[in-house]
């Protein structure tokens, strides 16, 4: 079964006639329409991409499982001529993409019906990846794997944080990455202690450690990997932080099953990290899913009380220990369940490498 056909099927208990999609991850995840423009508009029967002149050819020729519709009028108007939207229906819309604006617009102009938000309507159905999704996230996260394998000879005093992340870059475009998934992140030192530290001016130099968090898309589908190098020799203050939170790492990893709660891998990691003396110092959930979007559902988090493992699921782990003033350490997979088992994408190696 295609997946607008899915979401047809998901209108009647929804009390939606018709759906209209703003949103361009979730219109590719729909038709493999990757232009930057355009609106999908999906009725009990079929399912229309409007778009403009721009996308004519090869990029329409992709579309699967819709009618395409080029149009030089406003995407509203256009929409407006469809002979499938009847009065008095209700038409279903994804609220947290559509702008102020465009929704008022479409009220105005389409006065006649009725709307009915939803949050995140199409994006229930992305949670449960297909074999050809899993597929190419693991080829994005094998780019990532090479990339941190070459990077380590890069890697020397007195090098700037952006020169190492440029670097990166090049590489994960140089081994047919399509773009980075996120701005990359190269921290050493006190930066480390700062979980989302982009990449700087800053030197690295011996006495501090350096995490890479990095990442690429590849056929539309994002990695996400982080590594934490070490430069000189680490005291062992260093090594015991490295430690616990490679220790915890590797427990969330081994938990992963099947039906579990997402909650129970957090509480494996995190109590870990607070029987080691560090708990305070791990200040965000566990990991998160991995996808069209680098960051989606579901959340691996101690807050999150009722999802649930299940096959098809991509998602990360990644504890971090951030102590302020001094250093920070983290270490992140991606994983994927198939068929009850775990599947680590992201292979490089966790063991502490001093450079």
């Amino acid at each position: 079964m295609n997946r607008i056909k899915k979401l047809q099927n998901r209108f009647s208990n929804n009390n939606i006639d018709s759906f209209l999609i703003t949103s361009s991850k979730n219109i590719y995840y729909l038709t493999r329409f990757n232009g930057d423009a355009g609106i999908l508009f999906i009725s009990l029967r079929k399912a229309t991409l409007i778009t403009d002149y721009r996308f004519q050819g090869e990029i329409v020729e992709r579309v699967e499982n819709a009618r395409v519709y080029l149009t030089k009028k406003s995407y509203i108007d256009a929409l407006a001529s469809q002979r499938t939207i009847k009065r008095k229906k209700r038409m279903g819309f994804e609220s947290r993409d559509i702008s102020y604006k465009f929704y008022w617009d479409l009220r105005k102009r389409m006065d006649w019906l009725k709307f009915k938000s939803f949050d995140s309507f199409v994006e229930s159905l992305r949670l449960k990846k297909e074999e050809d999704e899993i597929q190419n996230i693991a080829r994005a996260c094998e780019i990532g794997n090479k990339v941190f394998s070459d990077i380590l000879e890069y890697i020397k005093p007195g090098v700037r944080e952006i020169e190492i992340a440029a670097e990166m870059e090049y590489r994960m475009k140089k081994y047919g990455g399509e773009k980075t998934s996120f701005d990359t992140i190269v921290a050493s030192g006190i930066r480390s202690s700062v979980p989302h530290g982009t990449a700087s001016l800053k030197k690295v130099k011996k006495g501090e450690f350096i995490t890479l968090d990095f990442g690429t898309y590849y056929n539309g589908y994002a990695s996400d990997m982080t590594r934490t190098v070490f430069l000189g020799t680490p005291s062992n203050k260093d090594k015991k932080i490295y430690d616990t939170v490679y220790y915890a790492q590797k427990r969330a990893r081994e938990a992963v099953e099947e039906g579990i709660k997402l909650k129970y891998l957090d509480e494996v990691a995190r109590d870990y990290i607070k029987k080691s003396g560090f708990g305070e110092y791990f200040s965000h959930s566990l990991g998160h899913g991995v996808g069209l979007d680098v960051h989606e559902a579901p959340i691996v988090s101690y807050k999150n009380n009722d999802g649930i493992i299940e096959k098809g699921m991509v998602f990360t782990i990644e504890p971090g220990i951030y102590l302020p003033g001094y250093q920070g350490v983290r270490i992140e997979d991606t994983v994927a369940i198939l068929d009850k088992k775990i599947k680590i994408l992201t292979n490089s190696k966790r063991e502490l490498i001093v450079l």
